[in-house]
């Protein structure tokens, strides 16, 4: 399998968000890709499962500080593209109220691929994520680090955790996109691996065996990326705040940078499976055990020794400052919490919708003109 690993700066990175498109009028998904695309007329833009879903990537960048900077650029463009056919951009995990049934499936070959084969478990992926790449020095380091950091992906869906309601209800979850996401095959807790020649070969028989064409169509929570020459940290659901993206950004870099400087052991997926299902449901509430004494302690405790446990590599790589901006959030809560504070102001899901889309544009500057290529 030819890579890329090793060919970047070791531990730079990119960041992608998955962004709702919503109507300017009724808050509810609108099918506007092809549109909000046109105007935007930005190469960071790309198609997902749905044309009410819009992804958008930045480059490669040797800071966090940097990379969010560009997230704020594309927000910006993206809110001006979508305001120019009546449309809002919003981020976070689902949508409050929209049902799945309402979507319409991207005409891409890929994609209408992917519904044929899935049916009713792809149609309802009306889901939105964060993605964080971390550059890797090499293959097996690539493994490595990803294999270790299962340990801790309990700990990203606890922050991150961004989607309380279904479909117009409140599903009593704090992520309710990672359950929806993980009836997908080929999703959820990667299995452990030792080596890239594992991987490698768990791919070719895969693909040999017809159950998928390539890599690409494996999506677990984290996984090696040998095109781009990362480790993909995908558990995260999307973050309304961009405070928030800077902090999950900046966890995943000096984590990845100190799995490589002190491999841990691996934890049995059972057991982090148990941790990831506890903070799907409470989000900051959970109870996320211990793994190396099996001790339960709340989430935002198992949180705070992870940001000690990787504060020297983000003393190192400049993102100290970014990382401390998890405490905020910590004291303010998960989205899934800010979400359901919002419906309690009139007890309607369009006040969450209404606050989601403000959210994700704050502090952004004024609309500027009609983009240019």
């Amino acid at each position: 399998m030819e890579h890329a690993f090793g060919s970047s700066a070791p531990f730079s990175l990119g960041i992608e968000e998955e962004f709702q498109l919503v109507s300017a009028e009724s808050y509810e998904l609108v099918p506007r890709f092809d549109e909000v695309a046109d105007a935007a007329r930005d190469e960071r833009v790309r198609q997902e499962l749905m044309t009410s879903v819009l992804e958008a990537a930045t480059g490669v960048h040797d800071s966090v500080g940097a990379a969010v900077e560009e997230v704020r650029d594309i927000r910006a463009r993206l809110r001006d593209a979508a305001g120019e056919h009546g449309a809002l951009i919003a981020s976070a995990g689902t949508h409050p109220f929209s049902r799945w049934e309402h979507q319409e499936i991207t005409d891409s070959p890929r994609y209408q691929g992917v519904v044929e084969k899935l049916r009713w478990v792809a149609e309802r992926v009306a889901i939105f994520g964060l993605h964080v790449h971390v550059g890797m020095p090499s293959a097996d380091t690539a493994v490595q680090v990803a294999t270790g950091m299962r340990n801790w992906l309990p700990e990203f869906l606890a922050l991150s955790a961004n989607s309380p309601y279904w479909q117009g209800n409140d599903t009593g979850l704090a992520s309710t996109r990672s359950q929806v996401f993980d009836v997908m095959p080929r999703s959820g807790l990667p299995p452990r691996l030792e080596s890239f020649a594992e991987f490698e070969q768990l791919v070719a028989r895969g693909a040999e065996a017809g159950f998928f064409s390539d890599y690409t169509y494996i999506w677990w929570d984290v996984r090696p990326h040998p095109k781009l020459g990362t480790i993909e940290l995908r558990v995260c659901d999307a973050q309304t705040r961009i405070a928030n993206v800077a902090g999950i950004a900046a966890l995943a870099q000096s984590l990845a940078a100190t799995l490589v400087e002190e491999p841990t052991p691996p934890q049995p997926r059972t057991l982090i499976a148990e941790n990831k299902w506890r903070a799907a449901r409470h989000g900051l509430a959970a109870e996320l055990a211990d793994l190396s004494r099996d001790e339960p302690r709340p989430a935002p405790d198992a949180v705070r020794a992870l940001v000690e446990f990787v504060a020297p590599a983000a003393q190192d790589l400049g993102c100290s400052g970014e990382l401390a901006g998890l405490d905020a959030l910590l004291e303010r809560g998960s989205g899934a919490d800010e979400q359901r504070r919002a419906q309690e102001k009139d007890g309607s899901l369009l006040s969450v919708a209404s606050w989601l889309a403000e959210e994700t544009v704050r502090d952004l500057g004024r609309p500027g003109p009609r983009l240019s290529s």
